[in-house]
């Protein structure tokens, strides 16, 4: 043989050497620990599942796109959150203990012992990938404390937690969904009633229809032409959805009606789109041992169920209690409120939580436009007025009304202004009432609201003026000067903080060091309660003098904000005014108690 064939053989011996000792690589060790009863079960792949009790009728639920449904022993929602539990429980559950095949044969009746003759209850699952586990639930342990299980297909019988047992149904309507209704993804935009409370044979009808342009509803039967409540209908609808079943009484197909006062309901209630009935629940009579639940029905559904009663009270009203009880319902969307009063003006906003009041090019009060918007929108009514004639219009003044609120929303990109979309008129008083007409959306509601709450609505443009004059903080302010009756005094700060003030040389009378600090920290951040008047012509009206009191803010950089002090208000207080854009702006505020108090002369 020669070397070149010597080489190859010991080259091939050399590969089968290294390929023998790959195959028969030693393999590590596997990883120990509990082994579950179900190790394939899947709880998000399982697509039905059954539950057969001991004496009772089969329980079967399926999943459907997502969402789990009973299909035996009644077509039904079911209770998903339950299912899921289970399903969980079994994923996590693993044996205490493993009886052998070969142990259980040499124990004597051991099916019987372990109660698999006769099993508590029987499970079958079956996955999406097509596996399918089937349980049988026996006896507890001598304990109590853990039970038997055998698994289809598995030699021998599991030792368990018997806390399994806690989240297997004890009854056909465990896992049945107990809410009458969900509203979610319900698309209705009508709402009919029938109440036959009184009289089965006297039907009293209210229909409510949702506007798709406004989105507020409207009582449409009986035809008054009024706006429905929106709040009170809101919270009615929410008791609907809370409203859950106490007992399931009868899945009869044939149901003797009669017997639970549902062969002609005492009270029925459809929700439809359009002509379209979404929805029709119909509730009878009180059992005869329970006066606290009402027997009822959904119509398409043979299930008979027993509800609360109280949560159906505000749906058995009269017509006049939807109603709504506030002037308008106005969107959030308002972005501007045209006044015409003593004089005309508006408020727009610009910016989050900026106005300006308009043309008079001030700066607007944030909270004065929000109370204005809010305090129209729930102005109350005392006393809607369905059937006004054209004279009746003119005698309470709403022909020529003597304000106007209008409102309006931004203005769109391809149009100059703002459009209105409603408008409140104020017309005439009469016994302390207010004829008002509101137009909204093509439509005129006339009502009487009380005075005193007309009376808050703004009416001059100065009313609407930002109400914080100035802002300063403490360490800005050196002295304090007052003048009243020709006498002045003077208050020095004399080092940083609230208490850190003394009285000036010459100045008489003694000091309270932190009641002045925080007299002064408020006057540095001067804000007025409202508006009362400006102009010269408005001091003496409002007991402004040149005698009077007057309070000077010296700040360290040389500035010398002055406020000045008038009238008594019909508070109690005292009338305020500042000088802007040169001429004197009235207000009251409260603050002026604090400068009577801690800063004018003693008497």
């Amino acid at each position: 043989m020669n070397a070149r064939n010597t080489y190859f053989w010991l080259a091939v011996a050399a590969v089968l050497f290294i390929a023998i000792l790959t195959r028969h690589r030693v393999s590590p060790p596997a990883a120990t620990g509990p082994v579950g009863v179900l190790p394939d079960l899947k709880p998000g792949a399982v697509t039905n599942i059954s539950v057969k009790l001991k004496g009772q009728k089969l329980i079967r639920a399926e999943r459907t796109v997502g969402a789990w449904r009973l299909t035996e022993p009644a077509s039904d929602s079911a209770q998903a959150a339950s299912i899921e539990s289970l399903l969980r429980a079994l994923e996590r559950l693993t044996p205490a203990a493993t009886i052998t095949a070969h142990e259980r044969r040499s124990l004597p009746k051991s099916d019987e012992a372990e109660g698999l003759t006769s099993p508590q209850a029987s499970l079958f699952i079956q996955q999406e990938d097509g596996a399918v586990f089937q349980l049988e639930i026996g006896a507890k342990t001598a304990p109590g404390d853990q039970l038997y299980l055998q698994v289809a297909g598995v030699a021998g019988v599991y030792v368990v937690d018997a806390e399994l047992l806690k989240e297997i149904p004890r009854t056909q309507h465990d896992w049945r969904d107990t809410a009458l209704i969900k509203l979610k993804g319900l698309a209705f935009d009508h709402i009919a009633l029938t109440n036959r409370l009184n009289n089965l044979n006297d039907a009293k009808v209210i229909e409510l229809q949702r506007e798709p342009a406004n989105n507020l509803w409207r009582i449409v039967n009986p035809p008054i032409k009024a706006r429905a409540d929106a709040s009170r209908l809101r919270g009615l609808l929410e008791q609907l959805e809370a409203l859950h079943v106490k007992e399931f009484v009868s899945d009869e197909p044939k149901a003797d009606l009669e017997t639970f006062g549902l062969q002609i309901p005492q009270l029925e209630l459809a929700l439809a789109h359009g002509t379209n009935t979404l929805a029709l629940f119909q509730f009878g009579k009180s059992p005869t041992n329970d006066a606290a639940l009402v027997y009822a029905r959904r119509w398409g559904r043979n299930s008979v169920v027993a509800v609360p009663t109280n949560a159906l009270g505000g749906w058995r009203d009269q017509v006049n209690a939807f109603r709504a009880t506030n002037i308008i319902d106005l969107p959030d969307s308002i972005t501007a409120v045209e006044v015409h009063g003593q004089d005309h003006f508006s408020v727009q906003q610009q910016g989050a939580d900026h106005w300006r009041v308009v043309p008079q090019n001030l700066p607007a009060d944030a909270t004065a436009c929000k109370d204005l918007l809010s305090d129209l929108g729930h102005l109350p009514i005392l006393e809607p007025l369905d059937a006004v004639t054209d004279s009746e219009f003119a005698r309470d003044g709403l022909a020529a009304p003597a304000r106007k609120y209008i409102f309006k929303t931004p203005a769109p990109a391809s149009g100059p202004t703002n459009p209105p979309i409603a408008e409140v008129d104020i017309g005439a008083t009469n016994d302390n009432r207010v004829f008002i007409c509101v137009a909204y959306l093509d439509e005129k509601f006339v009502y009487a609201v009380n005075l005193a709450d007309v009376q808050r609505l703004p009416v001059a443009s100065f009313q609407m003026r930002e109400r914080q004059i100035w802002n300063y903080s403490d360490d800005d302010i050196a002295r304090v000067t007052v003048r009243q009756q020709g006498k002045v005094r003077q208050f020095l700060h004399t080092d940083k903080g609230r208490q850190s003030w003394a009285l000036a040389p010459g100045s008489d009378g003694t000091i309270e060091p932190l009641a002045v600090g925080e007299t002064v920290h408020s006057l540095a951040q001067l804000t007025v309660s409202n508006w009362v008047a400006h102009g010269l012509q408005s001091r003496v009206r409002y007991g402004f003098s040149d005698n009077g009191g007057q309070v000077t803010l010296e700040l360290r950089n040389g500035s010398k904000p002055t406020l000045d002090l008038g009238g008594p208000t019909p508070a109690g207080s005292l009338y305020g005014a500042v000088t802007l854009e040169g001429e004197p702006w009235i207000f009251e505020f409260g603050l002026a108690v604090w400068i009577q108090a801690y800063l004018l002369s003693p008497p």
